[in-house]
């Protein structure tokens, strides 16, 4: 019996076999109380004997009891709780099982180092706020399930060991024993595969898939995470963000008790970034950047005009607070960490400016940052990529949200196709994205948009999805344009394009981060909040030791042997 169904019980009710762990223990002289805590909720339980029951209960011990269930005396009533007035009066008690002393106390509030709660994550979840997390992911599922049966798009799996492909990380590679040399690797996404299935005639397609990416963990990102991918196929973007708008309304109504409006708004890439500084906005935020480049346009301060001379930008934020040193100091510090060079700022109070750089403004560019009027004016300067994610810091610091919208959700379109990332030519999203204009990307291919659309939620990526590449020649060329040979297009991809080209639909799809969604809805500071069994930033599983050294004889039935780096 849980403690969930005593709602059905009377006063004065046999209860028996009440089971739960002991929460807390308190001896009032003649009488002990114990609440008693499972998985549903608590409910005081009362001893007579309470020497007896000091001496055999201790917190987190799990225990069974009969007894039964009575009003409590009416001074005693906590409204606040489930069940808060009533309590079980214990006739006989078992210890099922006993508990060692608890490396940090099951409470809401625990100020405990994280490693040790994912040490010992199964304690970890027995707390109330752990608890409302994975409830909430499970209903997210759920959630998910029904609507896709209302929308009658299909469930099907795909592979978790599948051919080494890239898309943006590195891979997990798996080694196979009866293929000596040769590796498996684990899905980045099922990308590959949900486009099969549009060739194979399937209408549509949806996943709850795990994916696998090789790098380091941050507060939104894991190295194994689950997402939702969805797949249609004779479908244009339209199609797909009016069914994910419609699959977002359903989850957020079902699953988390809210409405939320419908269609969303949607800004292009290069909207975005300039007013914004980043790809990834919150719109709840109504201040956007301003660009002052025009104001330094015949300065005289040396870096300004070296960064305006090389085609740079200057955009700043002005807030009508007077920051104080100790304010400005903690954003330059914070931005300095995502490696910014400094933060420039003008203080503009009674008409007159101050900071660093005042003295060295020529009378025309202090009549211009005057006419912001009393207030902070802080800026960046350089490309607006780079600079982007200062001002975007800096927006997100200096302002709060004005809206009064909980979920603010936006589309992004329009990206760039290809992006330079560490001095090499990426796409921005993945290689089977379909150019917005072949003709053009034939020409141009740098300058060449995506049909490549990004959901973002209060300034979080919630997912992406594109126009996929239905055309083998479109599919090589791309692949040719990011730099693959012939011999690695036909290696990696071969089989791929071979698939394009037997009338392959035209399609496009989705995938949304779960992880994200119920850590944002939950306003939880990382998705490791919402996973049940998540890695450190370190890519380390604390509770298991994974990854774990295997021993060579094993590692020989895989013809694989560890070298030391010098060899």
């Amino acid at each position: 019996m849980n403690i969930e169904q005593l709602i059905n019980c009377k006063n004065g009710d046999k209860v028996e076999n009440l089971t739960g762990w002991v929460d807390s223990i308190r001896d009032h002289g003649g009488l002990t109380f114990v609440d008693l805590r499972d998985f549903t909720a608590s409910i005081q339980l009362v001893f007579d004997k309470s020497g007896e029951i000091n001496t055999k209960l201790k917190n987190e011990y799990y225990i069974s009891v009969d007894g039964s269930f009575i009003n409590r005396d009416k001074s005693l009533v906590n409204s606040k709780v489930f069940l808060g007035d009533y309590e079980i009066e214990v006739l006989n008690l078992r210890v099922i099982n006993q508990s060692k002393t608890l490396p940090f106390q099951i409470e809401n509030d625990i100020e405990t180092d994280e490693n040790i709660r994912l040490k010992y994550r199964y304690l970890d979840l027995r707390r109330e706020p752990m608890k409302v997390n994975i409830m909430t992911r499970s209903r997210t599922f759920k959630s998910i399930r029904s609507v896709m049966n209302e929308l009658n798009i299909n469930e099907i799996d795909t592979p978790t060991l599948i051919k080494s492909t890239p898309e943006g990380a590195k891979d997990f590679l798996v080694p196979s024993r009866k293929s000596p040399g040769n590796f498996y690797a684990l899905p980045q996404s099922p990308q590959m595969y949900k486009q099969l299935f549009m060739m194979s005639g399937f209408p549509n397609y949806y996943q709850i898939a795990k994916c696998y990416r090789d790098e380091d963990s941050r507060k939104d990102r894991q190295p194994e995470f689950t997402q939702l991918d969805l797949e249609f196929s004779d479908a244009n973007p339209s199609l797909v963000k009016s069914n994910i708008e419609r699959i977002v309304k359903f989850i957020f109504s079902d699953a988390y008790d809210c409405n939320i409006n419908t269609p969303f708004n949607t800004l292009t890439f290069e909207d975005s970034m300039n007013l914004y500084g980043t790809d990834k906005p919150d719109l709840r935020i109504e201040e956007t950047l301003i660009d002052i480049s025009n104001i330094f346009a015949e300065t005289e301060i040396n870096f300004l005009k070296d960064i305006l001379d090389s085609d740079g930008i200057v955009k700043g934020l002005h807030t009508d607070s007077i920051l104080t040193r100790k304010e400005i100091d903690s954003i330059d510090s914070d931005i300095k960490e995502l490696g910014s060079n400094g933060l420039g700022w003008f203080k503009i109070q009674n008409n007159e400016i101050s900071g660093p750089l005042a003295k060295l403004l020529n009378p025309e560019e202090k009549k211009e940052i005057q006419k912001f009027g009393t207030g902070t004016l802080l800026f960046q300067a350089g490309d607006l990529k780079t600079i982007g994610q200062f001002l975007d810091f800096i927006r997100r610091t200096i302002f709060k949200p004005s809206s009064d919208e909980t979920y603010s959700f936006v589309w992004v379109e329009d990206f760039p196709f290809f992006e330079y990332e560490n001095g090499e030519l990426q796409p921005s999203h993945h290689p089977f994205t379909s150019p917005k204009d072949d003709e053009v990307f034939k020409e141009d291919p740098i300058n060449a948009t995506a049909l490549h659309y990004d959901l973002v939620l209060n300034g979080v990526e919630l997912g992406s999805g594109s126009q996929r590449i239905n055309k083998p020649s479109i599919q090589k060329l791309v692949l040719e344009k990011w730099g693959l040979s012939d011999d690695e297009i036909e290696e990696r991809f071969g089989w791929f394009i071979e698939a394009l080209s037997y009338g392959t639909p035209v399609h496009a799809g989705f995938a949304i981060g779960i992880d994200r969604l119920v850590a944002e809805v939950l306003n939880q500071p990382s998705i490791r909040d919402v996973i049940p069994f998540p890695k450190t930033q370190s890519g380390l599983d604390p509770l298991t030791n994974a990854p774990a050294y295997i021993d060579e004889n094993l590692l020989e039935e895989y013809n694989i042997k560890y070298i030391s780096k010098d060899e």
